[in-house]
């Protein structure tokens, strides 16, 4: 066991390494009652809200809450966690970037997630989760704070796309032009402001997946799709939604799958910066 995993894993692969003693599947969906009704045997559910964010400040877990977490679904550090989900599996890769956040190394996004799973008649499970082994407690590296831009460093160094920076708005078309609000109600999405931080560019997440199967789109298509929206190699980047689940997905492609390593995801997301008083907003 242990070694380097790819960050993506397709749904052969997992088929053929269910059951292994190392592996550890978990499903985090944007409705956690789809696992429910089938679910990848032997997977795990977390729930994204009450799992994986903290009350009653709205952001993610801390570091010793993850740590529970970990504890109470079986997953040691030297687990290889395959996470999938239902969106386009934002939801999951939100997850994966938090895993990484906290410095978990063996981790892969299932490719196509859970629509490919059904699409392709593979077997489901509608079990509780499986009993956990009894393991050493899990232990939580230093937060990885290259992965993640504040609302003060934001404010700070980004807004405008300054120079040797690129912004991406990973939201639908119309809510970057501040005609819609996103219609997900959840608790933690509740923005006053229409619109987008200026010097943003718009990339709706789900460009970067085909529509029909939720695979992510191959290497070169990705890399065409970065630069036709001015995002270069020598750019330090930021993505951004409403809560960091669809800009999470970005995230993704560009720093596990492209080797981007200047990408950082706002987790406040326009939740917050749509929130604030004060602050420039473009439409």
């Amino acid at each position: 066991m242990g070694g380097s995993v790819p960050p993506l894993v397709s749904t052969d692969w997992l088929a053929a390494n269910l059951g292994r003693r190392d592996l550890v599947v978990v499903e985090v969906d944007e409705e956690a009652a789809r696992y429910w009704a089938g679910h990848v045997p032997g997977a795990h559910n977390l729930d994204w809200i009450d799992d994986l964010h903290g009350s009653p400040d709205r952001t993610f877990v801390n570091a010793h809450e993850f740590m529970k977490v970990m504890n109470r679904i079986g997953v040691a550090n030297d687990s290889h966690v395959v996470l999938y989900g239902d969106s386009t599996n934002a939801f999951a890769a939100s997850a994966f970037w938090l895993f990484r956040y906290y410095g978990h190394s063996r981790l892969s996004l299932l490719d196509g997630g859970r629509r490919l799973w059904l699409l392709e008649g593979r077997e489901l499970d509608d079990a509780a989760p499986p009993s956990v082994p009894q393991a050493p407690p899990y232990h939580v590296a230093d937060a990885d704070t290259g992965l993640r831009v504040t609302r003060d460093e934001l404010l700070a160094r980004f807004v405008g796309a300054p120079p040797g920076t690129a912004v991406l708005d990973c939201r639908s078309a119309q809510e970057y032009a501040g005609r819609v609000a996103e219609q997900a109600d959840l608790p933690l999405e509740h923005q006053h402001s229409l619109g987008h931080i200026p010097g943003a560019v718009s990339l709706t997440s789900t460009e970067l997946a085909d529509p029909i199967t939720d695979r992510l789109k191959p290497a070169p298509h990705l890399r065409r799709i970065f630069a036709d929206h001015g995002v270069h190699d020598h750019l330090e980047v930021v993505v951004y939604c409403s809560v960091a689940e669809r800009s999470a997905l970005t995230w993704f492609a560009l720093h596990e799958l492209l080797g981007h390593a200047r990408v950082r995801n706002y987790d406040g997301g326009w939740a917050e910066y749509g929130s604030l008083m004060d602050v420039p907003v473009a439409r």
